[in-house]
């Protein structure tokens, strides 16, 4: 124990005080360093099996990944093909509606038939007496001399396809002839491994 003065005069005893308990920082921060240093560097290896497997799972996915791409290759080209058969099935009707000869009307429209089904077919049949009579008193002759054909939409066993026609005709009216455009619009539908049209109008 210490004794100080003050500016009173007195005399003011100061007890020392004693830390207890207390470490020093470095006694904190001391640190076991012998498990410490450098971590260790552990090399990844494969198993036999490990290689095997990963082998395998690579070989399913090339498997599985192909077998998509060539599905969907085989499909877009079976609906290519019916798209194509489509068009041309609806270019060959057009081009028989459109090509009649009052000597021959019976084959005409036979062939014009043979290519129809449905409302066309029935809407078509049952005119066909009619238009018989005004080929022949007109007697009429036309040939197709060009035709233009679209596909508007389709799928493996329907279709829509647009048909331009231009054919040379005479009749009584007009016996050194005239160019006449048809336009037409036709709805195949695929039946029997062959397509036919079950709807037809002229459009502009």
């Amino acid at each position: 124990m210490s004794t100080i003065t003050t500016q009173a005069g007195r005399a003011v005893k100061i007890s020392r005080l004693r830390l207890r308990g207390a470490r020093t920082d470095s006694q904190e921060a001391s640190v076991d360093t012998s498990r410490t240093g450098t971590p260790s560097t552990r090399t990844a290896r494969l198993r036999p099996k490990g290689l095997w497997a990963l082998a395998a799972l690579v070989l399913v996915a090339a498997v599985a990944l192909g077998a998509t791409r060539g599905r969907e290759a085989y499909t877009a080209h079976q609906t290519g093909e019916a798209h194509a058969e489509a068009v041309a099935a609806a270019r060959q009707l057009a081009v028989n509606f459109v090509t009649v000869d009052y000597q021959k009307v019976d084959q005409d429209t036979a062939r014009v038939r043979s290519g129809a089904t449905g409302t066309f077919l029935d809407s078509y049949t049952k005119s066909v007496a009619e238009l018989k009579k005004v080929i022949v008193a007109n007697k009429t002759v036309s040939r197709v001399e060009r035709t233009e054909s679209a596909l508007v939409s389709g799928d493996l066993d329907s279709a829509v396809v647009l048909v331009g026609v231009v054919a040379p005709t005479t009749n009584t009216s007009v016996p050194d002839g005239e160019k006449k455009t048809y336009r037409m619009r036709l709805e195949l539908r695929k039946a029997s491994d062959a397509w036919k049209v079950e709807n037809l109008e002229f459009v502009g």
